[in-house]
């Protein structure tokens, strides 16, 4: 039996400006940075679509950091399903044991940074199930913080979930519906106001260039803002800021900068491998790397090892592109890493390579 999402509402029209950030994942820094960048003030609202939590090496200074804020009143936020984990924990939704499995498989997790903090193993079961004991008592701000959130956001003029929604009355909505539908903005109806989402990554509806910024899909009035921080390399939050009915949008990197010295032409025809399309098999692996086939590409390809992975049971490589980003000498770019092809970089929320001299900043 399928489990009611919880509806808030609140009146943002009081606030001279809406804020919205989503899936910031343990970055504090990041999250700290973006707010300054956006200028948020205490005239402004705050909205955060989901998932502070998992991914990024900071999870709990980022939920104390957010709780710190709250408390002023003006800021909201929706549950991701990187923030229930503790709600599923201890209402037996997950056992123990697979929690003890999920803190000894990841290695940026709250709950290990939780058991370092009280000086607490994991590594067996027994440990784990010491921690579930210890964690109420020494986080149950934490706890009731995270358990209060809703999961859906009712506003006079957006509607704030963050994965997604059916069409339908937002007090039938289905709770783990709204926590993890994948690739939301591609679905068909047409909702009356906007809807902002975040947990699916924007670059993922890139089928030839990569785009890091949000994507709105005007036809269905949907507006996905993750930009994939603490998950793709190019590390982006990106936030909207709302007026009324007035949209406009930013982001931002922590990745190095460098300033091109050289001018460079867009390639054409570029090949763009983004998630969920990357998934791999491996045919035959060397010491560097693997020879592949691609299903979403119907071909083989030389993948280098380090850009594999496994994740439940299937092989995939790293979001890979070939695009050459149009470049004039003097542009300043986001250095996302160095390769053997020349610079992974970013341009104004655009992905590819740079091939020429350069200069970090």
């Amino acid at each position: 039996m399928s489990t009611k999402a919880v509806v808030a509402y609140a009146d943002l029209d009081q606030y001279q400006r809406t804020i919205v950030v989503s899936d910031i994942h343990g970055d504090n820094e990041g999250f700290l940075k973006t707010l300054q960048k956006a200028e948020f003030c205490p005239q402004d609202a705050l909205v955060i679509v989901g998932d502070l939590l998992e991914k990024g090496e900071h999870s709990l200074e980022l939920l104390r950091t957010v709780m710190h804020y709250a408390r002023t009143g003006n800021v909201y936020m929706t549950a991701g399903n990187n923030d229930t984990i503790f709600s599923e924990w201890y209402s037996n939704e997950v056992t123990d044991g697979e929690i003890h499995e999920y803190m000894n498989a990841r290695e940026n997790i709250i709950l290990r940074e939780m058991a370092r903090e009280l000086k607490m193993g994991w590594q067996t079961l027994d440990e784990v199930q010491a921690l579930k004991a210890a964690i109420p008592e020494h986080y149950a701000a934490e706890l009731n913080f995270l358990n209060a959130l809703p999961h859906i956001l009712e506003t006079e003029h957006f509607t704030f979930v963050h994965a997604g929604l059916k069409p339908g009355p937002l007090t039938e909505q289905d709770r783990d519906y709204c926590l993890t539908v994948k690739s939301f903005g591609s679905q068909t109806h047409r909702f009356e106001k906007p809807v902002i989402v975040g947990h699916w990554p924007a670059s993922n509806y890139c089928e030839s260039i990569i785009n890091a910024n949000p994507y709105f899909n005007r036809e269905t009035n949907v507006i996905s803002i993750d930009g994939g921080n603490s998950l793709k390399r190019w590390h982006q939050i990106n936030y909207l800021i709302l007026r009324r009915d007035q949209i406009e949008f930013g982001s931002y990197d922590d990745m190095p900068r460098f300033r091109a010295l050289d001018s460079q032409e867009a390639s054409e025809d570029p090949l763009t491998l983004e998630f969920p399309r990357t998934k791999v098999e491996i045919i035959r692996k060397t010491e560097r790397e693997s020879i592949c086939y691609v299903p979403a590409l119907g071909r083989k390809m030389n993948v280098a090892n380090e850009h594999l992975y496994t994740y439940k049971g299937k092989d995939y490589c790293y979001n890979m592109t070939t695009y050459q980003l149009p470049v004039q000498a003097g542009d300043v770019l986001s250095c996302c890493d160095v390769e053997p092809q020349g610079l992974l970089a970013k341009h104004n929320g655009i992905v590819g390579y740079y091939t020429g001299r350069y200069e970090f900043l």
